[in-house]
C-alpha cells in the first residue's frame, strides 16, 4: 500500500515562485516521519527552476519525492484558459494523468501553507470525489451558482460552492465513475465559463463532495490575528504575492509571504533568488519592503492607500471592507513555527 501523501501543482515559469513557496510549507510543516511525493506539472519550465524547486523540498523535509510532470500541447489543447495559462484547468484531468495515485492534495500557486499535511489527509472520505472548503466570499458563491443554475441546468446549493484553490481530490474514485471525461465535456460545452476550472468541479462534484473547515483554504483578504492562530492554508486570491497589487504592499498578510519564502527558502538576498525572480522584480519587492518597515513611511503609505482605495482597489477587496489588522507580533510567531 502507497504510504506516501501526493501533492501536486501545476506551473509555468511564471508562477514558479509561488509554486515552490507552497509546496514548501507542506514540507516544513509535515510531521517528520511522513513520507512526501510532489507533483509539479510543468509547462515549459527551466530546468534549473524545476532543479532548484525540487532539491528545495528535499532539503526541507528529508523523506520527500519530486515528480516533474510536462505537459505538451496534446494535453493542454482543449482546456480553458484562465490568467493568461491553461495550466490551473490540468488538475481537472490529474486522475488520468495520475493513474497510480489515489488520492492528492491540489495546490494553487498563490498559497501559503501552514496547517500540517497530515491533518488535512486525516479528512480522506472514501464516497466522495473531493474533499473542499466552502468559497468565502459570498458574490462569487451567489454569481458563480447563478451562473451553473442559468447556463447548465445543474443546481449546486450556496452552501455547498467551493474554492478550487485547494482540493484534496479521491483520484481512484473520479477515474472509477469517468469523472475526466465528464471535466472535458463540460470544458467543450461551456466555452465562455466564468471561472473555469472552479465552475467545472462544481458542476460535476456537486453532492459528492465533504466540506472541511475554513481554515484549509482560508481568503487572506479575511484573514485576522485570531485566524491566523489556526494555523491556516492562506489563499491569496488578490493577486500572486510574489507580484502584489499596491494594496497589498503595506499589509502583513504580504510581508507574511515572504518572511516565509525569505526564512526557509532563499535566505536575504542570497544567490538563489536569480533562479527565480528577474532584477526589476527585485528591487520593486526590496524597495517597498525595507521601506515599508519605517513605522511613519508605513502609516503615511496606508492613509494614502484608503484614500485612493476606490480607485486602485479590486471590488471584491471594496465589498470586504479589508483592513491591516494582521499584526507583526503574530507575524513573527508564526514564522518562528516549525
Amino acid at each position: 500500500m502507497d504510504v506516501r501523501l501526493h501533492i501536486a501543482l501545476s506551473a509555468n515559469e511564471r508562477y514558479m515562485p509561488g509554486a515552490l513557496v507552497a509546496a514548501a510549507g507542506v514540507a516544513v510543516y509535515a510531521k517528520l516521519g511522513t513520507a512526501l511525493h510532489f507533483h509539479l506539472f510543468t509547462e515549459k519550465v527551466r530546468k534549473e527552476s524545476f532543479d532548484f524547486f525540487a532539491n528545495t523540498l528535499k532539503r526541507l523535509h528529508a523523506n520527500t519525492e519530486v515528480t516533474r510532470h510536462e505537459c505538451d500541447e496534446k494535453i493542454l489543447t482543449d482546456l480553458p484558459y484562465w490568467a493568461g495559462s491553461r495550466m490551473a484547468a490540468v488538475r481537472c484531468h490529474y486522475a488520468t494523468l495520475m493513474p497510480e495515485v489515489d488520492w492528492c492534495l491540489y495546490l494553487d500557486c498563490d498559497v501559503l501553507y501552514l496547517s500540517c499535511v497530515d491533518e488535512h489527509f486525516s479528512y480522506r472520505d472514501e464516497s466522495v470525489y473531493a474533499c473542499v472548503v466552502q468559497e468565502e466570499h459570498v458574490p462569487t458563491r451567489l454569481d458563480e451558482c447563478r451562473w451553473i443554475s442559468e447556463n447548465c441546468g445543474v443546481d449546486v446549493p450556496d452552501e455547498e460552492y467551493f474554492n478550487s484553490g485547494v482540493v484534496l481530490f479521491n483520484l481512484k474514485k473520479m477515474r472509477e465513475d469517468s469523472v475526466p471525461n465528464k471535466l472535458f465535456d463540460f470544458f467543450g460545452a461551456h466555452p465562455n465559463v466564468p471561472s473555469p476550472d472552479q465552475d467545472a468541479l462544481n458542476t460535476v462534484l456537486v453532492g459528492h463532495i465533504k466540506l472541511l473547515p475554513p481554515k484549509f483554504d482560508r481568503l487572506q483578504i479575511y484573514l485576522t490575528d485570531e485566524r491566523l492562530k489556526e494555523r491556516p492554508v492562506i489563499h491569496y486570491v488578490s493577486g500572486n504575492p510574489w507580484l502584489p497589487k499596491c494594496g497589498e504592499v503595506a499589509s502583513y498578510r504580504f510581508r507574511l509571504w515572504h518572511g516565509f519564502a525569505d526564512k526557509y527558502i532563499w535566505g536575504k538576498m542570497g544567490e538563489s533568488y536569480g533562479r527565480l525572480f528577474s532584477k526589476k522584480i527585485l528591487i520593486i519587492k526590496y524597495a517597498s519592503y525595507h521601506l515599508l518597515k519605517i513605522p511613519f513611511v508605513w502609516r503615511f503609505f496606508v492613509a494614502i492607500l484608503y484614500k485612493l482605495k476606490l480607485i486602485i482597489c479590486p471590488i471584491w477587496w471594496r465589498e470586504a471592507q479589508v483592513s491591516f489588522d494582521i499584526s507583526k507580533e503574530m507575524v513573527w510567531s508564526i514564522l518562528e513555527l516549525r
